[in-house]
């Protein structure tokens, strides 16, 4: 059967009141007649002691497609330059004003770019360029390679002479992942490059302990001076010039996949990244002739507890490594000389591609002092960079250029509630009982939670109103908390059998939006503040056949933003598809429900700073997830449709959209609810010809594997599969191969 491309064309959908007929009830309160106004300002601190960083698009003018280089010719023109990964070099005037890039290099007839990882992937001038105009790149060929190549610039300082290439090295790779990239010139002159093992999983070639190979190395040449059948020559003095069979030109190896190494401008230490496999992140110092251990050792932690070593000579450990609940792919740095951030000052400063974490980590040369988480961003950051002065940036695939925004710091009488009593949010925690600062809501699609019920509240500061906007996410103001308790039904014949679990802040303070779980205590007084670290507990949970286990995982402040992400404007199901429903509140058993729309009711309080342009009737709206997916039997296919698709924009899309982390390795799927399917599911593996059930979401939905957590979706915070979901979305693939 030939492929088939459907696309739906979305009209508004309308508010249906009855289709919200039964939203979740909250005793004991009435609907709210005024806006009251709490001040949170003992909420905007943080429970770290170090100093925390708000970002700032450095040029927001300039928007470029998958930066992942920042750097400058060190030639005093107070120029920099940004590659794009599909073979550009941009130049600009480094200033926040600036209003346009001008094309330095043009080279995408040149770049391979069949693999998400492959590209232009390194920039690096030559430490004389003002005198003699050359610089070097590094980037991806076909056949499946990479090569490392000398350009100059042409008489416009603006503009190098591409027919002016010449390939100083070029290598076959394997697979079109695992490729490095970085490049630096060190302190002595010599070209220093950093190399894939090259790639799939787990080094199957062994490259990283082969001195044969290139592959997952370190590499050092001598770009000025040429040895005989070579382009460039090794350096006397490099650890295994001279050897037979090995490469010369290695300087370290036993490496996975650097990405990005730096050169401290003040001591010349050399500074490297390592993308881990499955588990741990590394941060190096690489020195001359040092094994790092791979494929033998992830960090500094054996692959094969029953093997975990067999290469002749000692492994250097990592200056650092932390786990895959921190992030899961860093993006290394540099040594921070600048002036305008004093507290940064000789702290190595490195991200997670994935989490958005940002840390600055300081080491006496043998031993950490401190590695400081300083920002939560939820970006793809791809690179750091410096400009002449040692100010530092950093690229992220959204398309900008960040610098780190200094923010006032909290007092140190300030001390960020380590309760929920102490958020002065509720009335009574015991009681759950909201203060009356929160505004309660809920949502036509939740967000799947191992069926956990939810109560979820806004509260606002004072003088604060939020942006209300028809399709896209509203905007919330510095200041804004919202709340969120998850309650455990544990007797599944009884729903008024309820154990609260955790209560979770996301928080937009003067840095960003950040989130923080407080735990419920078994007595049900009180919730107290988890650390940086997730939690894994157990509850009894009754059943016609008896008791069971359910596992609940309460998040990291990490997992918060893997999910409140930059793309999805940070706040989920806060929008006008999500809230255009009625509200059930319960004053008495003597007074009826009270059933507003939400809409409304938020317009009349005076929360919103615009109008809403239109009457709630006519707005859009989500179907009632728990009213419509129970029984679809009678559903016909457009009804179908748009369950299916509400769902995936609600469950999915903050990480499966433009920018998001879902589509950090290029799946490219944007699963918000107005796109054209083939724009939702590009992939052939994701929408195809053929039996439905070998389309990869409907695999991934349906997967639990807390050993491979990555094959499930969502790939955090759940170890139960949404059965009522994956019923939908069956029977809408059903439909369209049908059609």
């Amino acid at each position: 059967m030939a492929s088939v491309v459907i696309l739906f064309a979305f009209s508004a959908i309308a508010a249906d009141p009855q289709a919200a007929a039964k939203p979740p009830v909250l005793a004991g309160e009435a609907p709210p007649t005024k806006f009251v106004a709490l001040d949170t300002s003992h909420l905007m601190g943080s429970p770290d002691r170090h100093a925390v960083f708000g970002v700032e698009k450095a040029f927001p003018h300039l928007t470029f497609k998958r930066p992942l280089e920042f750097t400058h010719a060190g030639d005093g023109s107070g120029r920099v330059f940004v590659i794009e990964q599909d073979g550009r070099i941009l130049v600009f005037a480094n200033r926040h004003d600036v209003k346009e890039a001008k094309v330095f290099l043009d080279i995408r007839d040149k770049v391979r770019r069949e693999h998400n990882e492959e590209g232009l992937l390194g920039l690096a001038f030559h430490p004389k360029f003002r005198d003699n105009g050359e610089f070097f790149v590094f980037h991806s060929v076909t056949p499946k390679g990479s090569v490392v190549s000398r350009f100059k610039v042409s008489k416009d300082a603006d503009r190098a002479d591409p027919a002016s290439q010449e390939i100083l090295l070029q290598f076959a790779k394997p697979y079109g992942n695992h490729n490095g990239g970085s490049m630096k010139f060190g302190p002595d002159g010599f070209l220093y490059i950093g190399l894939g093992d090259g790639g799939a999983g787990n080094d199957p070639q062994e490259n990283g302990q082969n001195l044969q190979t290139l592959l997952g190395k370190l590499l050092r040449i001598d770009v000025d001076r040429k040895d005989e059948g070579l382009s460039y020559a090794i350096p006397k003095d490099n650890p295994f010039t001279g050897q037979a069979r090995v490469r010369g030109e290695i300087w370290a190896y036993g490496l996975r996949n650097i990405w990005r190494i730096a050169f401290d401008r003040e001591s010349g230490t050399l500074w490297a990244a390592d993308v881990g496999q499955d588990h741990h992140e590394e941060v190096n110092i690489i020195v001359r002739g040092g094994n790092y251990g791979w494929n033998f050792r992830e960090g500094k932690h054996p692959r094969d507890e029953k093997n975990p070593r067999t290469a002749v000579g000692d492994f250097i450990d990592p200056v650092f490594d932390y786990p895959r609940i921190e992030g899961k792919s860093i993006t290394g740095g540099l040594v921070y000389r600048g002036k305008r951030l004093p507290q940064l000052a000789g702290a190595y400063l490195y991200a997670d591609y994935i989490s958005g974490n940002m840390w600055a980590l300081r080491t006496d040369g043998k031993i950490v002092k401190s590695n400081d988480k300083i920002a939560r961003t939820s970006l793809l950051i791809s690179a750091f960079g410096e400009d002449e002065e040692g100010e530092v940036y950093f690229t992220a695939f959204d398309g900008a250029i960040y610098r780190f925004r200094d923010v006032p710091q909290p007092a140190a009488s300030m001390a960020f509630p380590r309760t929920l009593t102490q958020t002065k949010l509720f009335a009574s925690v015991p009681d759950h009982k909201p203060g009356q600062a929160m505004i309660p809501y809920s949502v036509n699609v939740p967000l799947w939670s191992d069926g956990a019920e939810k109560d979820r509240f806004i509260v606002l500061p004072a003088g604060a109103t939020v942006e209300w906007k028809d399709k896209e996410s509203w905007e919330f103001p510095v200041g804004t908390v919202i709340v969120k308790t998850f309650l455990l039904q544990t007797d599944e014949q009884n729903p008024k059998e309820l154990r609260r679990l955790e209560t979770r802040l996301w928080l937009h303070n003067p840095r960003g939006w950040e989130g923080f779980t407080y735990l419920w205590n078994e007595e049900q007084t009180e919730a107290h503040l988890m650390g940086d670290w997730p939690v894994t507990q157990q509850f009894d949970v009754k059943t016609p056949t008896g008791k069971v286990k359910q596992t609940w995982y309460f998040p990291s402040r990490s997992d918060c933003q893997a999910c409140h992400t930059h793309n999805a404007g940070f706040v989920l199901g806060l929008n006008t598809r999500q809230l255009n429903r009625p509200y059930n509140f319960q004053e008495n058993a003597d007074t009826p429900n009270h059933t507003p729309n939400q809409i409304d009711m938020l317009r009349a309080l005076g929360v919103f700073k615009n109008d809403v342009v239109k009457p709630s009737s006519e707005l859009e709206s989500f179907p009632n997830w728990k009213s419509k997916a129970g029984d679809i039997t009678g559903h016909n296919a457009g009804d179908i449709t748009i369950l299916a698709r509400a769902y995936l924009d609600a469950n999915c899309s903050m990480c499966h959209s433009p920018g998001g982390p879902g589509n950090a390795q290029g799946a490219a799927m944007d699963m918000r609810f107005h796109q054209p399917l083939e724009q939702a599911f590009p992939a052939k593996k994701d929408v195809k010809a053929g039996d439905p059930r070998s389309w990869n979401v409907l695999h991934r939905m349906g997967t639990r594997d807390t050993k491979a957590p990555r094959q499930q979706m969502p790939p955090l915070a759940t170890f139960r599969v949404d059965d009522q979901a994956v019923h939908v979305i069956q029977k809408w693939l059903d439909q369209l191969e049908k059609k």
